[in-house]
């Protein structure tokens, strides 16, 4: 036997039995990096009380706040924590088609929650957008990617922000972080929020680490041919508005805020361009009754405009954004937008070529409020 054959014999014996760090992975769930365990630590320190610990996402959840709260409890449950995803309010068309492909069950139902519940919110730092009750409740965590609103950092435990494209980037970093596996399922929760808000890697607010979570869950699920495609029929059904009405189209994809003392409600949609015309009118034609239902001082929605792809060889992408409408109505709305998008170009509507998403507009419109 020679000795090249010898010494990979001896390397082989000793990596199995883990007495050289060096021949551990990088990836080994087992390997826990120093972030991972101060954060293991904090978690010790928390207030969890006797009873669950809910995870919402924002009203009128989107897949990244559905998927969040998914993944993230998890997580919690995985490091020994009693956490119960919940939604709280109805889940749109783009989410239950994903859960379908993906083979995951959306979170309960559970619009409310009584004084002193344990929360641990996802992708959003607003009391407008909590679930109700969530003033008087006990918030033990905040796992957000928008800059910080009305529910300071500074009350709550723990805080963990990042400026990227989703916060299912953000749950996908911690797995990894604390070392636990990410099985099947919750790959597929995973990728199915990172899909939706960073449609598919393409929008202005990815960042490096969604290309890693991205890349990393692509693999593991072996949707390399497949994903394209997928993310295709997600926009399709996240832009599908078929039997709905006006109203309900405005509500699809909604937000409210309170930014310097003023009530505002933010809608964020997709037409096609040759339809832009007549679906602007109909938005602003609802946008009094959405209002007033809604008890909004301020309304604002962004309409990304769909051209068809000039790349034609590319059939799972067969349209993409080209600009943004922006459409207000209220007292004072008028300057707010032509502060950021410039002149109106009608009555309620104004327009840039830059493709701007709401996160991106939120903090300006607070700027100029504040």
């Amino acid at each position: 036997m020679n000795k090249n054959r010898l010494w990979l014999m001896a390397t082989i014996l000793v990596c199995g039995l883990g007495l050289f760090t060096s021949c551990s992975s990088e990836d080994d769930p087992l390997v826990i990096p120093e972030q991972g365990k101060a954060f293991r630590a904090m978690l010790k320190t928390l207030d969890w009380g006797a009873d669950t610990t809910f995870v919402y996402g924002h009203k009128t959840p989107d897949v990244d706040a559905v998927c969040s709260s998914l993944g993230y409890a998890k997580l919690m449950n995985a490091l020994g924590y009693n956490c119960k995803a919940k939604v709280s309010s109805a889940t749109n068309r783009e989410t239950a088609y994903i859960s379908g492909v993906f083979g995951f069950e959306l979170p309960e139902l559970k619009s409310s929650v009584v004084p002193q519940t344990r929360l641990i919110l996802t992708d959003h730092t607003d009391y407008a957008q909590c679930v109700d009750g969530a003033r008087e409740a006990i918030i033990l965590q905040k796992i957000d990617h928008h800059v910080e609103g009305d529910i300071q950092d500074s009350g709550i435990p723990y805080v963990r922000r990042e400026m990227i494209g989703s916060t299912c980037t953000i749950i996908y970093e911690m797995y990894r972080e604390t070392g636990v596996d990410i099985d099947d399922e919750t790959a597929r929760i995973l990728l199915a929020g990172l899909l939706s808000d960073t449609r598919n890697l393409t929008k202005t607010t990815t960042q490096h680490e969604d290309s890693v979570a991205w890349t990393a869950l692509v693999a593991q699920l072996q949707l390399e041919d497949k994903v394209a495609e997928i993310n295709r029929q997600m926009a399709d059904a996240a832009n599908n508005y078929d039997g709905m009405s006006d109203g309900e189209i405005f509500l699809s994809d909604y937000k409210e805020y309170e930014i310097g003392g003023k009530a505002i409600g933010f809608g964020s949609l997709n037409c096609k361009a040759s339809e832009m015309d007549d679906f602007i009118s109909r938005m602003l034609g609802v946008m009094p009754q959405v209002m007033c239902d809604n008890r909004r001082d301020m309304l604002f929605a962004k309409i990304d405009n769909l051209v068809p792809n000039p790349d034609e060889s590319d059939s799972d992408t067969p349209f993409v954004e080209d600009g943004t409408y922006f459409i207000y109505y209220g007292e004072g709305t008028q300057a707010v937008a032509e502060a950021i998008f410039g002149p109106s170009l009608r009555e309620g509507v104004t327009y840039s070529k830059e493709e701007l998403s709401r996160k991106q507009i939120v903090p300006r419109i607070t700027e100029i409020l504040q």
